[in-house]
């Protein structure tokens, strides 16, 4: 349908005769965050009072820098692109205190009302989302099989592990395996070896992802049976680690890539006749891997970072500080959070797919996507439950809603050679 915009305006109540000001959401980039609240510098809001307001979270969420910078699209539009970096490797925030945490960080920052609401409720949205998608995960539809947690592993990784264990890691500190006194009698002969396997049940990893991208290929995709995620239908991690000594129902071993108190699910003896050989060159080989930097780096033992491996660290963390951003632009611009109009439908870019979380949401708060083959419209879970928080009126896409009208556009962090510009989202202000 044809849409004019500031007739819609102008045709709505206003209450004593005033009129807020008034937003129009055009997610034809796809939606995130990071792209909302980079979008509302474009159109008004002091960059450097949002700033403050973000920062305003430092003695909550640890030191950080946040700024922003002016790029140019490749359609000759300038764009925002909002960076937030920690400074500090605090212990990651874990999502049943968010909540809390950002009622304290918008409280810093002097974001109040519907506006602090609004945010706080884009929070319980994602969550409610993620936990949804947890549960589907391992609904009567997926086979399940049920293991037994046999002991623990013991060792100084609280809230960082390294990725492959390796020598160098002795100092760090003492390595064990704490075993439940019912599995006691089954480490009977184990010492006579100088190397074990450790399997493990990675709690700590986040939803399960079928094809992921490895930090270090630049955007190349891969099934998650190819590679080393942590992420799996079934995150379970296998460690080799040399046997030290056993007392009791204790297995003090060498370094171990687990965090602190990560359940042990099975133990087994590394056989070098038979898992290595004389010549374990010839006995395969190192896949899509092969002639990796980045694997022999693994392989030496070498300590290294990950691209990007603290922002996913600091992930509950810079979300809270991007709401507060919001939060705190929403009331900056005075905007009706009751007369938001939005777009329809969402486009999605095909090859980037659609997370389960954001399915879930889309779903349950009725909006409109699209797939679409062209690269350039990405969005996260964060981003939906951000739209799904703001409930706007959802309209026809019309390219003359945008005239007369303010336009900030946004970017967000993402970057890759399969689609270095990956969508902006534009928001337009009467």
């Amino acid at each position: 349908m044809q849409f004019d915009y500031p007739e819609y305006l102008a045709a709505r109540p206003r209450e004593n005769g005033v009129m807020e000001s008034a937003l129009w959401i055009d997610p034809s980039g796809g939606i995130s965050c990071e792209k909302f609240a980079a979008a509302l510098i474009g159109i008004g809001v002091p960059e450097q009072g949002m700033m403050r307001a973000m920062k305003a979270a430092a003695g909550e969420l640890g030191l950080l820098d946040a700024h922003s910078h002016v790029e140019l699209l490749p359609d000759g539009s300038l764009a925002h692109r909002l960076h937030i970096t920690f400074f500090e490797q605090r212990k990651p925030l874990s999502l049943g205190d968010a909540a809390d945490k950002l009622n304290k960080v918008l409280s810093l920052a002097d974001v109040e009302g519907e506006y602090a609401d609004v945010v706080k409720r884009a929070l319980s949205i994602l969550f409610a989302g993620e936990a949804h998608s947890v549960r589907a995960a391992s609904s009567p539809q997926v086979e399940t099989v049920q293991l037994s947690v046999i002991g623990e592993a013991h060792t100084p990784y609280e809230h960082k592990a390294p990725y492959q264990p390796a020598l160098g890691n002795v100092s760090d500190g003492v390595f064990f395996i704490q075993i439940s006194p019912q599995f006691i009698a089954g480490l009977a002969g184990l010492e006579t070896f100088s190397h074990i396997l450790v399997f493990a049940y990675l709690d700590r990893s986040r939803t399960a992802k079928i094809r992921v991208r490895p930090p270090w290929t630049e955007g190349q995709e891969y099934g998650v049976f190819a590679t080393r995620s942590p992420n799996r239908p079934s995150p379970i991690g296998l460690s080799r680690t040399r046997l030290q000594r056993i007392e009791g129902d204790r297995i003090y071993t060498g370094p171990l890539d687990l965090f602190n108190h990560t359940p042990i699910v099975d133990i087994k003896p590394f056989i070098r006749s038979l898992d290595a050989g004389d010549r374990p060159e010839e006995e395969g080989n190192d896949g899509w891997l092969q002639g990796s930097d980045h694997l022999e780096l693994h392989r030496l033992g070498v300590p290294h970072e990950h691209p990007e491996s603290t922002e996913r660290l600091h992930y509950t963390e810079r979300l809270l500080v991007c709401l507060t951003g919001i939060g705190w632009g929403l009331q900056q611009l005075g905007v009706d959070l009751h007369s938001i109009v939005c777009a329809s439908p969402v486009h999605i870019w095909q090859a980037g797919g659609l997370s389960r979380v954001s399915q879930g949401i889309m779903e349950q708060y009725h909006i409109d996507y699209e797939q679409r083959p062209d690269a350039g419209a990405s969005l996260t879970a964060d981003g939906v439950a951000i739209l799904a928080a703001i409930a706007p009126d959802f309209v026809t896409r019309d390219s003359s809603a945008s005239e007369g009208l303010r336009v900030g556009i946004g970017v967000g962090g993402e970057r890759s050679t399969l689609a270095p510009f990956y969508g902006a989202l534009r928001l337009m202000l009467v």
